[in-house]
């Protein structure tokens, strides 16, 4: 097994974990919570997590390839201070879209910001263990957060406590402080900062079409969510969110490629060698595989522990598993424009599969209600897999023909 193969299991074991931990404490929020409630706070949750990529906003990858290509001494402390900008324009943003969606009480509006806060102290530790290749800390970033929320979600399910919305809303974004621990193992010359404006520009610029296509992806539950809300009401993002969840699972194969990939063909690139696609295609082949096994496995739970208040999510777990396949694919498949410099192509893909989605949600989503945005995410996830790949073979070629000619010459 090559080393970079055994990363990917490590970290996808450590992502899959954490996950069975969220899950665990989104599962005990619904069956505690009434249906509305529980869509509220799964409206919430993907809003906070969708708006804190505005902290990341593509830049996190982009200081990885650079900090491994390049000899660059101020590029610690321009990262640090886009982080402070980010965060900073993250806050009114989405204090718009609270009062949108009228969920501006005190404590869900406080719950909120701070885990804003919260999530750009981890965004900013994330890259720095990434190029580090710390992939123990990389994941401790996420598991001790996910520790916390495991406990809360032992202690509902055993109905020693039960907790309101904005409780469970409270603990979901107060958790992410956990992962300020991690700060003691940042190495020195990583805790250096002062303020660096001037390749701000330049960085944003670079990272400008990955960070739309980050926000388009990481936003994606949100907006379904949102359609859920505007179709119906509440209820039904509840419905739609449970079902989602579940298959997010499948996601995490694609950050966890992505995460140990990214410095390793980062470093190829720099000795001048080939991009190595043979684990692509074979990881690839697993998380499909792994979709049929989920199918199966997703239905026994919501049966099993969730009950009769969310039967109606099962009919969407075969759609939206196959969705969550299909885009882990495209989305590890996408690091390949990091390392080539070619971020725009990650925008066009996210970009083209957002309208298309949308389109389709507006045709279907009135005629089949949650089943037609099931649907239309499982369609827009497919066109994205087949025009990424199309669009990687024909970059390739186009690369070889080039490196042929040199040679001639």
């Amino acid at each position: 097994m090559s080393k970079s193969f055994q990363k990917i299991v490590f970290v996808g074991f450590g992502n899959v974990f954490n996950a069975i931990l969220g899950f665990a404490f989104i599962s005990a929020s619904a069956k505690i919570l009434d249906l509305e409630s529980f869509g509220k706070y799964a409206l919430l949750t993907t809003l906070l997590v969708a708006i804190s990529k505005l902290i990341d906003f593509g830049t996190n990858s982009v200081y990885v390839a650079r900090a491994i290509s390049t000899e660059d001494k101020t590029l610690n402390n321009t990262f640090y201070t886009l982080k402070i900008i980010l965060l900073t324009a993250s806050i009114p943003v989405s204090m718009i879209i609270l009062l949108i969606f009228r969920l501006t009480s005190l404590h869900l509006t406080l719950y909120f910001i701070l885990g804003l806060i919260a999530y750009s102290i981890n965004y900013t530790l994330a890259p720095i263990f990434q190029k580090l290749e710390k992939f123990t800390h990389w994941v401790l970033l996420n598991t001790l957060p996910a520790l916390i929320k495991g406990t809360f979600a032992i202690l509902m399910f055993t109905n020693l406590i039960a907790l309101t919305l904005p409780q469970a809303f409270g603990v979901f974004s107060l958790s992410l402080f956990a992962s300020v621990f991690l700060v003691f193992f940042v190495p020195k010359e990583y805790k250096e900062f002062k303020l660096n404006f001037s390749k701000i520009k330049t960085i944003l610029k670079e990272a400008a079409p990955a960070g739309l296509s980050l926000l388009i992806y990481e936003g994606w539950p949100s907006i379904s969510n949102a359609i859920a809300k505007i179709a119906k009401d509440f209820s039904n993002v509840g419905i739609f969110a449970i079902a989602e969840k579940i298959t997010s699972i499948l996601a995490l194969a694609s950050v966890s490629v992505f995460t140990v990939l990214l410095p390793k063909n980062a470093y190829r690139k720099k000795q001048k060698e080939n991009y190595d696609f043979k684990e692509i295609f074979m990881i690839s082949a697993l998380i499909l595989l792994s979709a049929f096994i989920g199918i199966f496995i997703s239905k026994f739970f919501i049966l099993r522990f969730l009950g009769d208040k969310f039967s109606d999510s099962i009919p969407l777990l075969g759609f939206l598993i196959f969705a969550s396949a299909f885009t882990a694919i495209h989305n590890f498949m996408e690091h390949y424009f990091f390392i080539e410099a070619k971020t725009k192509y990650i925008m066009f893909l996210n970009v083209g599969k957002l309208a298309l989605f949308l389109i389709l949600s507006a045709i279907l989503t009135p005629a089949y209600s949650l089943q037609g945005l099931a649907i239309a995410n499982v369609i827009a996830a497919l066109a994205a897999l087949v025009a990424t790949t199309l669009i990687i073979s024909k970059h390739q070629k186009r690369r070889s023909v080039l490196e042929d000619n040199l040679i001639l010459n």
